[in-house]
């Protein structure tokens, strides 16, 4: 991505940088992740500043490594377990679910949580070619990936490893025999103690060596046509099988020299430490000569078996970005018409359920069910609360005053009432019209006073229905 705003300089005075200066400063976005770790901790619930999350994302690193190889990959419950141990041994007084917290932390940093597990893309500006310009650089550390037993491991990428051993850009193969060269120097001037460092670094770009050949492999039995199987992987094999023939010469004599130094009492523990690297070295490469061997016939097996694979041609997108929020933008109109679009597209056909005439019979030849028993139990018996204080006294009283003015032998209508009772008090106009509607109950209640219904619809300003005539009972 070109800043096209940045006038070319004439080459007598433009300030140009060379390739080399690209290449570290690209080598060092790499380390970000590792920074951003450390000075976020400031921001977590608690006080962390006695763990450096830079070393134990180093150590995460370093368990995934180990792990590579000759398995397969470490699971997360494993780098874990180690990152929780030694965050315990920095912080020995704090309980240990902090420290699980701090393990937690810094393994999702590594797999770049906070951006969904994508890769880490970082911007930084490029001065070659006597112009600037603002590029990107793209690289995973840690990635999760399918072990052949199903269960899903933890695998430390190219960047990993080389931000691990210190060399942050520089080819597998050159590393490689650069750390064998210093390994033979240091067994010669006797410096076991920095061979042993040396030959953990060796050990390591054994592990990242295969771990290159076996992703090209994995890859191919996915989709071969993401793999240049036409010159990019035979080249890459046969630097491999040159590179082996090196190492393992360079090893079996590393090897004679240093039984030579332990059969001579000369070494001491460093030299047994040693020995014990430089074989397991040699087992990886074996290793990764057998995978070496059986490439060509994947190439074959897998462009055989692949060959007449149809391959399914669709766009993935995104839901939320690409879908969901252009949708939440919309009207109820338009954006219930896409919903309604997408779903059937998304959820498929629903056939309408067919009447089987079988079912059917069976359903009406059913027995009749029978009736639900009645309840049983003890009757609930009710609870006189006293008398109820919606209304207040006044109301109750002048609604009773009212109610008297129904006549024995004669009959008034509910209108006439519910206007005297509105000139009585405020509140009792309702009880009136609650005592005319008890009055009306068909099933009877026994009072005096009864209610009829004429047909006459209801003149009131609060309440509607039918203007009922009341009068009043003789009990005898």
């Amino acid at each position: 991505m070109v800043d096209a705003t940045t006038p070319r300089l004439p080459l007598t005075d433009a300030p140009w940088v060379d390739d080399s200066f690209v290449r570290r400063v690209r080598a060092l976005l790499r380390t970000a992740p590792l920074h951003d770790l450390e000075a976020g901790k400031a921001l977590r619930d608690g006080d962390w500043s006695p763990y450096d999350l830079r070393g134990l994302a180093l150590a995460a690193v370093d368990t995934v490594i180990d792990h590579m190889g000759l398995e397969f990959g470490a699971t997360g419950a494993q780098v874990g377990r180690r990152l929780t141990e030694l965050a315990r041994m920095s912080a020995p007084n704090r309980p240990i679910d902090e420290a699980e917290r701090v393990a937690d932390a810094v393994l999702s940093g590594l797999l770049n949580d906070r951006q969904r597990r994508e890769a880490f893309a970082l911007t930084y500006s490029d001065w070659s070619g006597r112009r600037h310009r603002r590029a990107q650089v793209v690289f995973k550390l840690l990635e999760e990936i399918e072990a052949p037993d199903g269960t899903v491991v933890l695998r430390a990428t190219d960047e990993a490893v080389n931000l691990f051993v210190g060399a942050l850009d520089r080819d597998i193969a050159d590393a490689h025999a650069a750390a064998e060269a210093v390994l033979a120097s240091q067994l010669r001037r006797g410096r076991l103690d920095q061979a042993v460092h040396t030959a953990r670094a060796a050990r390591v770009r054994s592990i990242q060596y295969s771990s290159t050949v076996q992703r090209v492999l994995d890859t191919t039995r996915h989709d071969i046509r993401q793999v240049d199987w036409r010159a990019k992987v035979p080249d890459l094999l046969s630097d491999a099988l040159g590179h082996l023939e090196e190492r393992l010469e360079t090893e079996r004599h590393l090897v004679t020299a240093v039984r030579a130094l332990i059969e001579s009492h000369d070494g001491g523990p460093a030299a047994v430490t040693l020995l014990q690297l430089i074989e397991d070295c040699q087992l990886r490469h074996l290793d990764l000569h057998a995978l070496l061997l059986q490439a060509r016939t994947t190439f074959l097996d897998e462009q055989e078996r692949q060959r007449f694979t149809v391959a399914a041609e669709a766009d993935v997108f995104e839901l939320g970005e690409q879908l969901l929020s252009p949708l939440l933008e919309r009207s109820a109109v338009d954006g219930g018409a896409a919903a309604e679009r997408f779903l059937s597209a998304a959820v498929g056909p629903l056939p309408p359920r067919l009447v089987r005439l079988s079912d059917l019979v069976a359903a009406l030849l059913q027995p009749r069910r029978a009736d639900d028993d009645p309840p049983t139990g003890d009757p609930t018996e009710l609870v006189d609360l006293g008398d109820d204080r919606r209304f207040p006294p006044e109301a109750w009283h002048d609604a009773r005053q009212v109610m008297a003015r129904v006549p024995v032998q004669g009959e008034v209508r509910l209108s006439a009432l519910l206007r005297a009772a509105r000139e009585s008090a405020a509140g009792s106009a309702e009880l009136v019209a609650l005592a005319a509607l008890h009055a009306f109950a068909p099933e009877g209640t026994g009072d005096a006073v009864q209610a009829t219904d004429d047909g006459r619809l209801l003149d009131d300003p609060q309440f509607g229905g039918r203007d009922l005539v009341l009068r009043r009972e003789v009990v005898s």
